[in-house]
């Protein structure tokens, strides 16, 4: 998936724009740790991050299973998941591992499927991955790696909020807003390209990137952060 990601003029400038962001948030923190690596495109803007999979690959530096990650107690500056949130299969056990292995002020950054109304509508009724902000809780049986509910940041951020702060009050919500547009539609992703060419699909991208709040109805992508207090 790496090579057809820097192979489309696209893809590549999505990718990088995007990694370039999540290691602007993580700032100074060290070590960084990505899960859910997967093409391992992060090597190309964060060298010096480690990345974690439960998949194998040879360019990733450690395979483990984010609910037991393999870290001593306040030992990671920041973790970092870019479109892995939705895959964690028992987000109230990561966080719990998040807090433990976290440094005092370290910080969760993660960019994942947004809740606006195109892509409410897209990931519901066009996107092969679930999107079901009505589940009782913020788990799902996980029968495969791939298996995901892309509602899980509106759920966590918007309709348990209250949860979150009330479980979680060492962890202090940072939302770093809506990302890219319709371009993402446009392209159909990795998996469902499109015919739009690339360049095409680039420029408007980056037209995106420079937009105001008047775009974010037609977003696909929400940064956000959750730091650890310190002390805690």
């Amino acid at each position: 998936m790496l090579q057809v990601i820097l192979s489309d003029p696209y893809l590549s400038c999505l990718y990088r724009s995007s990694y370039e962001e999540l290691d602007d948030i993580c700032g100074s923190a060290s070590p960084v740790v990505e899960i859910g690596a997967g093409s391992c495109f992060s090597w190309t803007t964060s060298p010096d991050w480690l990345r974690l999979d439960i998949l194998h690959d040879p360019r990733l530096d450690l395979r483990a299973d984010s609910l037991q990650l393999p870290f001593l107690s306040e030992s990671v500056g920041a973790i970092v998941l870019r479109d892995t949130w939705h895959h964690i299969p028992d987000l109230p056990a990561f966080l719990s591992e998040c807090t433990r292995v976290l440094k005092p002020a370290g910080k969760i950054v993660v960019s994942d499927p947004y809740w606006g109304f195109l892509a409410r509508f897209v990931y519901r009724h066009l996107h092969q991955e679930d999107f079901d902000e009505h589940v009782e809780n913020w788990r799902f049986a996980a029968e495969s790696p791939w298996c995901s509910n892309q509602a899980l940041a509106y759920i966590a951020l918007r309709r348990d909020r209250a949860v979150l702060s009330q479980r979680w009050p060492h962890f202090s919500v940072v939302e770093h807003g809506p990302r890219v547009g319709p371009s993402f539609l446009l392209s159909g992703g990795v998996s469902r390209r499109t015919r739009v060419p690339g360049r095409v699909l680039r420029m408007l991208l980056k037209f995106e990137l420079q937009a105001g709040k008047w775009l974010n109805p037609l977003r696909f992508f929400f940064v956000f952060e959750l730091r650890k207090e310190p002390g805690t």
